[in-house]
């Protein structure tokens, strides 16, 4: 059996399925691409090597049809692929994109029709039909009504597409989820938008502050929404909703949302108690991954082999699965990796200074406050 990979990062591609337990990790920090070894499932991990080390890449996508790993930066870094896979050497993208702060990577497969999809900051769509060669925008996504409130608290306020997700059974059906801003479907590939904003209540503080999205296999109506505002599901695609973990829930700022891939009626969450801005004045995430078998209504926190509390926010995920078993990883802002083999009943911290792993700017949370200041207001300029 060959190596197998898994991908964190916080906002690409967070699943992935191999012939066995992953030995090789790749990992998105705000200095580069670190990759994690293992010489089998039963030895300890460690670092290999790091590349891209002057970008802070916020997304990974491994695409398997081209072989080719994709990477985006953060802070206008641009996009980059490795065309082996390895990481090894890289070369940027740039043919069709304007917008070169990277968030959302998704691939999408129909029959032999590979499509890439990138969302970006300023919020806007991209797609590629050549493995990542040439771009267009899918300039229709901001001509939707409400655009104008589209937002992101921290200056200079610039809205994102975070998370692309597919419908697993119409092919033409997909979703952008715009943070701040709507969570958007399309059932014509993009020509045309409509917004489906059932979930935000009246005092809807973070305006439609959507994070994740995730579709039952077994009955597509079925659908789970992690938002700034707490958890919530529908079981009519995306009509009607229900609130299930409120702000002020265990997990009141949900950013990581799985269905256990043996059994979907089986949910796994990760985020913080409280919202980013209270993490920049304690710092204190609080931080927590539980799993829910009754479809979110009650919830076991998983915290076996983590510090109590986690202060760190968890920004990156992802979930790693083979016909026997399944992996969860989670990185935090201060560089820790956690890894639990055993549907997070226990977790094991495989390095505790893999630099930080970082949506955009969250991990200055952490940082002493004259450099967290400093990095602050370049941001603002």
């Amino acid at each position: 059996m060959g190596e197998t990979t898994a991908y964190l990062s916080p906002n690409g591609d967070n699943s992935s399925h191999g012939d066995g337990p992953a030995t090789r990790m790749v990992v998105a920090t705000v200095e580069g691409v670190a990759t994690f070894r293992r010489d089998s499932p039963d030895m300890p991990w460690y670092l290999g090597d790091r590349s891209l080390s002057d970008r802070h890449i916020g997304a990974l996508l491994f695409e398997p049809v081209s072989g080719k790993l994709f990477a985006g930066a953060h802070a206008d870094g641009g996009l980059w692929v490795s065309d082996d896979g390895e990481g090894a050497s890289w070369r940027q993208l740039t043919n069709g994109l304007d917008r070169p702060h990277m968030y959302g990577l998704a691939a999408r497969h129909i029959a032999d029709q590979v499509t890439i999809f990138v969302g970006t900051e300023p919020a806007a769509l991209y797609r590629s039909e050549d493995f990542g060669e040439t771009w267009t925008e899918l300039t229709s996504l901001r001509k939707v009504p409400g655009t104008e409130k589209w937002t992101f608290p921290p200056p200079p306020h610039l809205p994102h597409v975070k998370s692309i997700v597919f419908h697993p059974e119409r092919e033409r059906t997909f979703y952008a989820l715009v943070e701040q801003g709507a969570l958007l479907q399309t059932d014509d590939d993009g020509k045309t938008w409509a917004e489906l904003d059932g979930y935000a209540e009246e005092n809807d503080i973070t305006y439609h502050d959507v994070h994740r999205m995730v579709i039952s296999r077994n009955d597509p109506r079925l659908i789970y929404l992690a938002t700034g505002e707490g958890l919530y599901s529908s079981s009519d695609g995306g009509g009607a909703w229900e609130h299930l973990m409120p702000r002020a829930g265990r997990i009141g700022y949900p950013d990581f949302l799985f269905l256990d891939p043996r059994d979907d009626g089986t949910l796994f969450l990760g985020g913080a108690r409280n919202d980013p801005s209270k993490w920049f004045s304690e710092p204190m995430a609080d931080s927590i991954i539980a799993r829910s078998t009754d479809g979110g209504r009650s919830w076991l926190e998983l915290d076996q082999g983590m510090p109590s509390p986690v202060a760190p926010a968890f920004e990156a995920m992802c979930l790693h699965q083979w016909d026997s078993g399944m992996m969860l990883a989670v990185g935090t802002a201060t560089g820790e990796i956690y890894v639990s083999e055993d549907d997070g009943a226990s977790w094991t911290c495989i390095q505790d200074n893999a630099r930080p792993l970082s949506k955009d700017h969250h991990h200055l949370a952490w940082y002493p406050k004259a450099e967290r200041e400093a990095a602050l207001a370049a941001r603002r300029a």
